[in-house]
């Protein structure tokens, strides 16, 4: 295998030539696919490669990506996915060479270079020294495959055990958790594939009480209007009834969003595109072109309130702090209720779901009765033992659904359980869907 000194010199001329060619060879291919990261990060390694630099992650990440000087490694694989997918594409494009005798670019595992190597060299095997044998013929019967099969099958466990350690050894508990996280039933279907995420937060979206000089006098949120497009279908509708209030183009958000989304943000950020948007402001094509994840309170959902609770175990009872459970007959009911500085004993409810979209997308939702309803959610969402336990109770369902009590004091959830976890419908929920 050919490689880069730090002078450049174990390539020459020829060599650096042979990259170059092979590098504009891999550009054309078009399996770079359109001009971003990936093709970034690629240019980037041919350029300090050809060089005999060989640079370090952080380096990636702030000149390839554009992480800020605080960007920590440990707590971000974006680089590490990044180069997982290029190395892959380099390993596509070498099965397609048509030359036998053609060279191949490669990154060698654990580092961040490109290796030229030459195709042959996986091809060239050390003659055997035949030992000295007793001349003792096995029976002629005997098949020909097992004086090979042993050796191959050890062969085999051998490589697999150092796959293992190899991927145990460089990765620290923190990252293995998180990944294990990634891989889970809640979060592997919306970051196995190339579709971009959408984190929807749920906002609420506030008018202006007038008064007959047409003056502001509070602030009221209408359950029923969640953005400028509900305010003017309403107007349209009931004029009288909307001309006492005044569309101040105002939301606001419940302060458990903030914590919600610092529990969520180093799970989603794996490599892919997420974009973020107000519930108030959400475009209803986004149901389609990409997984969506919801985050915020049961009586902000809006549109997507409609769709979940359709096809879920749980149904809204006398207000959005009540939930009423279809198969127990249950009725759970939040007594989180504002309460003054110092507060007191509550009950709160966490909500949660994963379901199919309409084009092959998923949706998830992170929601809750009140602040700590929702905050624990994330926070179980974003933990190992968490994700593995509600994918062990789904028992293989794509879609399902799960509730958690939560008992706090003076603002603060003390402890919660599990409710139940649940298969849901998933049938005709997205006919006339936009």
């Amino acid at each position: 295998m050919l490689a880069l000194t730090g002078d450049g010199a174990a390539f020459g001329m020829t060599a650096l030539d042979e990259l170059r060619r092979q590098a504009e060879l891999f550009r054309a291919s078009g399996l770079l696919g359109k001009p971003g990261a990936l093709s970034r990060l690629f240019d980037f390694l041919l350029s300090r490669s050809l060089t005999g630099e060989v640079p370090k992650e952080i380096e990636i990440a702030l000149q390839v990506f554009g992480k800020g000087a605080n960007f920590d490694v440990a707590q971000d694989s974006v680089v590490r996915v990044y180069v997982h997918k290029l190395r892959r594409r380099l390993e596509e494009f070498a099965t397609r060479s048509p030359a036998a005798n053609d060279s191949r670019i490669t990154i060698p595992k654990g580092e961040y270079r490109l290796v030229l190597e030459p195709a042959t060299a996986a091809a060239i095997v050390e003659p055997a020294v035949e030992p000295t044998l007793v001349q003792v013929s096995p029976p002629p019967s005997a098949p020909r495959w097992r004086t090979w099969f042993k050796p191959a099958l050890a062969l085999a466990v051998a490589f697999a055990i150092g796959v293992v350690l190899t991927y145990a050894l460089t990765l620290n508990p923190q990252e293995r958790n998180l990944n294990a996280v990634r891989h889970s039933a809640v979060w592997g279907p919306l970051l196995a594939d190339d579709l971009p995420i959408t984190l929807v937060v749920g906002d609420y979206f506030l008018l202006g009480q007038v008064d007959d000089a047409n003056n502001v006098q509070r602030l009221v949120r209408e359950f029923h209007i969640n953005s400028n497009q509900d305010f003017l279908d309403h107007l349209q509708l009931n004029p009288e009834l909307m001309r006492s209030y005044r569309n101040l183009d105002l939301t606001y958000l419940p302060a458990a969003s903030a914590f919600a989304l610092q529990d969520l943000v180093p799970v989603l950020n794996a490599g892919k595109e997420v974009r973020v948007s107000l519930l108030s402001t959400l475009d209803p094509r986004v149901l389609k072109s990409s997984h969506v994840v919801y985050v915020g309170y049961i009586s902000g959902m809006g549109m997507l309130g409609d769709r979940v609770f359709a096809q879920s175990r749980l149904a809204l009872g006398g207000s959005f702090d009540e939930l009423h459970d279809s198969q127990t007959g249950t009725d759970y009911v939040s007594t989180a209720m504002p309460m003054g500085a110092e507060g007191g004993a509550f009950r709160d409810f966490g909500y949660f779901s994963t379901f199919a979209g309409p084009n092959g997308n998923r949706v998830v939702v992170i929601s809750g009765t009140r602040d700590n309803g929702v905050m624990h959610v994330a926070e179980t969402l974003s933990r190992r033992a968490g994700v593995e336990e509600l994918g062990a109770k789904a028992a293989g369902a794509k879609s399902f659904e799960s509730l958690y009590e939560v008992d706090g004091m003076a603002r603060a959830g003390l402890n919660a359980r599990l409710l139940f976890v649940s298969a849901m419908k998933n049938d005709a929920i997205w006919s006339g869907a936009p």
